[in-house]
């Protein structure tokens, strides 16, 4: 099995990180998303283990967002000094709600309305990644209204 947190017990249940998932599904249940916080801990480490090793000093790895936007998981990721990236005003929220350090937040996405933008910025997102013109020039009037210089990245 690709997870070493699931096993088999003396009942023939899967257990996952140590729990029968039959007796979860009991309590909680179907259908239930389990995730493993220590498991996801452990990678978080090796993931800035290797940034450390092989990348530049200040290279950081991200959290894709869009692969698991819960509470829970910002909160992990903002005890782990991870960065995100998010490619919607709800995936910032959500993130912001957490508690997340906002600063550590990269924006991303092709199709940015200006009211996404607005509660990026008003959110604190730390970088925006534009993807043309159109988004670089919104960006700096909204920022440039609110007093404020946007940090950003250009994808091209």
């Amino acid at each position: 099995m690709i997870c070493n947190n699931v096993t088999v017990n003396e009942k023939g249940h899967l257990q996952f990180a140590g729990f029968d998932t039959v007796d979860l599904a009991a309590k909680y249940g179907t259908p239930l998303y389990l995730m493993d916080e220590n498991k996801i801990r452990e990678h978080i480490k090796e993931y800035k283990s290797a940034f450390l090793k092989y990348f530049p000093a200040g290279s950081n790895p991200e959290f894709a967002s869009k692969s698991f936007s819960c509470k829970q998981i910002y909160r992990i990721m903002n005890e782990e000094g991870m960065c995100i990236d998010a490619v919607s005003a709800g995936e910032i929220y959500t993130a912001k709600s957490a508690g997340f350090n906002m600063s550590h937040c990269f924006f991303h996405g092709n199709n940015k309305t200006d009211c996404d933008i607005a509660f990026a910025i008003d959110s604190g997102v730390g970088y925006f990644v534009i993807d043309n013109f159109e988004e670089i020039e919104a960006v700096n009037l909204i920022a440039k209204k609110k007093g404020i210089i946007q940090k950003a990245l250009l994808r091209i």
